[in-house]
């Protein structure tokens, strides 16, 4: 991987083709590694960029005085967008990847010509928008994952995070060099739901957001991620809205294809546009 320096700290990166540049964001627990299938198929027409964000992969812990927010990831996205891409990009978010995509636009919009939002953790606009319900299933996995932690319970913390997410059984199936490789991401993992919780993204917000956006969900998902999903595809005013069909929440693991057909489209769109 290629690294770069921002607020004095390491940032790892991966890096494919040329062409107008596309950043990808990746998932909580992940890292820009989660791209390498989608990336592949967009690398021989564009410039496709996937770092990891602050404490995952090969990227240094964010350890400024305050607690990680998504702010700080999108410090992060405007630092690779600046010192790689020197002009705006198409901008690829998915789940706490997407969360951070919308806070880096909506600090500052010139850093994106279009984006592409895939299941955004913004479950705080359920709170928000009365769907208590919705939002207490997400709030109580966190809160789970968070305790298990901090009781020493990692096995229990990843179970039902990764249960919740990819279903029964997913833990108990995974390998044990599969499964340290999540154990040693706890403490970034820790800090990324604590930032999910934190969020501070409004319906207001979302209608700000002044850009060509396509929101897209996996058919199979869960019920929370399908309707802030639902919400951003209502409230955000240039949006188009697309199902992943057969996909639940890491579609792109699953269904990468689908995913960069649909990105080279949304860009095609904008671009008959302008």
């Amino acid at each position: 991987m290629a690294e770069i320096s921002i607020e004095g700290r390491r940032v790892s990166y991966l890096e494919w083709g040329s062409g107008a540049p596309i950043v990808l964001l990746h998932a909580g627990a992940g890292s820009g590694k989660q791209w390498v299938k989608t990336a592949q198929l967009l690398e021989a027409r564009f410039r496709v960029i996937a770092p990891d964000l602050w404490g995952f992969g090969g990227t240094e812990s964010w350890s400024g005085e305050q607690e990680l927010t998504h702010d700080h990831q999108a410090l992060l996205v405007a630092g690779v967008i600046e010192h790689l891409c020197q002009e705006p990009v198409h901008l690829v978010g998915h789940s706490y990847g997407g969360a951070t995509a919308v806070r880096a636009i909506l600090r500052n919009r010139e850093l994106a010509r279009t984006a592409v939002l895939i299941e955004p953790i913004l479950t705080r606009l359920l709170e928000l928008a009365g769907e208590e319900n919705h939002f207490r299933e997400y709030f109580e996995m966190a809160q789970s994952f968070l305790g298990n932690v901090a009781a020493g319970n990692l096995d229990e913390a990843w179970r039902v995070f990764l249960d919740y997410r990819n279903g029964p059984g997913t833990w108990e199936a995974l390998p044990e060099a599969q499964r340290e490789r999540f154990r040693a991401a706890t403490k970034s993992t820790v800090a990324g739901f604590r930032s999910n919780l934190s969020n501070p993204t409004s319906v207001t917000d979302l209608e700000q957001f002044s850009l060509p956006t396509l929101v897209m969900c996996g058919e199979k998902t869960t019920v929370p991620d399908r309707r802030v999903a639902e919400i951003l595809r209502d409230h955000i005013p240039q949006c188009r809205y697309e199902l992943i069909p057969g996909a639940e929440h890491m579609s792109p693991l699953s269904h990468p294809a689908f995913i960069a057909e649909a990105v080279e489209r949304h860009i095609n769109a904008e671009s008959v546009r302008r």
